[in-house]
């Protein structure tokens, strides 16, 4: 089984992000389970949504305390109190992080970022491609559908089952363009391995 946690803030699309994950497992013949976690419903708070991913009936519910992915919206998140996005993360875990900061310099700020850590500035990348920031659950759902093994035809899939009929035809349009440049960004680094693990 994947576990993947999605963390943001109210209005950056993390549930919609874990939906396109989601969607795009589930049409590649997975058992699914998303579920997001509020606090404050209000635009900013910090938030949580959980992705659970596999090839077996899922038992498991509730929150994910150890993930295999943690997908960080935004890296100022990593040291607010209230969100927590490195809670329960460890050597085997991978952090996916959106930030036009380098590597290098994140894990100076946060020591705690010993296992793989993968960085890109998926911002810039939204704005370039849509001129919006709301595509950044586009990039980071497209992003984590590949990190987790998915075809780049499963993660459009998820795209359209989630934003297919919500969209205008252009910007659905420029939400597929980012979704290959996202691939393209993403397709240097290597997938996660599954875990044997206890129920977390």
């Amino acid at each position: 089984m994947f576990r993947i946690r999605f963390h943001g803030r109210g209005g950056q699309g993390m549930k919609t992000a874990s939906r396109i994950l989601g969607s795009a497992a589930f049409h590649a013949d997975f058992v699914v389970q998303d579920s997001p976690v509020y606090g404050a419903e209000r635009r900013g708070a910090p938030m949580a949504a959980f992705t659970r991913i596999a090839h077996e009936p899922i038992r498991e519910r509730g929150m994910i305390t150890q993930a295999d992915l943690v997908v960080v919206a935004d890296d100022t998140l990593l040291t607010d109190v209230a969100a927590q996005p490195l809670a329960g993360y460890d050597a085997g875990s991978t952090v996916l992080i959106n930030s036009p900061v380098d590597k290098t310099e994140l894990r100076r700020v946060h020591p705690s970022l010993t296992g793989q850590v993968l960085v890109a500035d998926f911002t810039s990348l939204a704005l370039e491609r849509t001129q919006s920031l709301a595509s950044l659950s586009t990039a980071l759902g497209v992003a984590a559908a590949r990190l987790v093994r998915l075809s780049l035809d499963e993660a459009l899939a998820g795209v359209e089952a989630e934003l297919g009929a919500t969209l205008t035809p252009a910007e659905y349009g420029s939400n597929i363009e980012l979704a290959h440049a996202v691939d393209a960004r993403v397709m240097t680094w290597a997938p996660l391995r599954e875990r044997s693990r206890p129920w977390c």
